[in-house]
């Protein structure tokens, strides 16, 4: 009768429910781990109806302005204005910039997006390589429209009608072209692929702390057959043991 109290239903329950908290941690960080890769590959597509970069010119002529939107895949807005004031400084057609990068702008943003979601769903460490064309899509798209809007200001036609200094038009903040005031601003697709950056830097660290703690990792399979189920009795007797 002494040991009973070793013995009693109450005691069993406390020993045996101690490994629980390790397991449901592990869980939700892989819940959440997929949670953030979905939402930045979601972000990222749907970046593509949305303009990448904006801008306004201000002339005495043009008193409202004219503007111009520049998404992936097309440039819209005051395209016919622009391209003919371009014209007297032989500068080229708007349409004509960044041809290859537009055809492909949509095949490239689904090939970012299911490398993002295999990365939610792979299993080696290494693996988490396939977060990294996601990390660079915002990089490149500010490396490659810097390199059209100085190619569009130098390359200018020494035949047009108006001879003008080579220049480069200001991506972000106020510029001057002329008797123009142009004002340059990001748009909010760049902002949605930035935020779908930061989301998924998030999921990357928390990836790690999941992948670290893992019992299994030095035998992973190239997908995580735990992602969204409880672990299993093995997973459990060897969180339990390391607690």
């Amino acid at each position: 009768m002494i040991d009973e109290p070793t013995t009693s239903p109450h005691r069993t329950r406390s020993v045996s429910t101690s490994w629980i908290p390790g397991p449901m941690l592990h869980k939700r960080r892989r819940i959440i781990v997929a949670a953030l890769g979905v939402a930045a590959a979601a972000l990222l597509i749907g970046s593509f109806f949305f303009p990448y970069w904006e801008v306004v010119m201000h002339a005495p002529q043009y008193p409202q302005g004219l503007s111009i939107s520049v998404y992936l895949n097309k440039v819209v807005g005051d395209v016919f204005e622009v391209n003919l004031l371009n014209h007297y400084i032989g500068m080229e057609k708007l349409q004509d910039a960044a041809g290859l990068e537009r055809s492909l702008a949509l095949y490239g943003l689904a090939f970012v997006g299911l490398c993002t979601i295999a990365f939610v769903f792979s299993g080696r460490k290494t693996m988490s390589l396939l977060a990294i064309p996601a990390l660079v899509f915002p990089l490149a798209f500010i490396v490659d429209l810097s390199m059209w809007l100085y190619r569009f200001g130098h390359n200018l036609d020494p035949r047009a009608p108006i001879t003008f200094t080579p220049f480069t038009p200001k991506m972000i903040g106020e510029g001057i072209i002329g008797q123009f005031s142009t004002m340059g601003s990001l748009g909010v697709g760049f902002y949605m692929a930035l935020l779908s950056f930061l989301l998924v830097i998030a999921a990357l660290i928390l990836r790690f702390t999941v992948c670290n703690a893992c019992p299994f990792r030095e035998r992973c399979s190239i997908t995580c057959s735990h992602l969204f189920f409880w672990p299993p009795p093995e997973y459990q007797e060897r969180l339990a043991k390391r607690q």
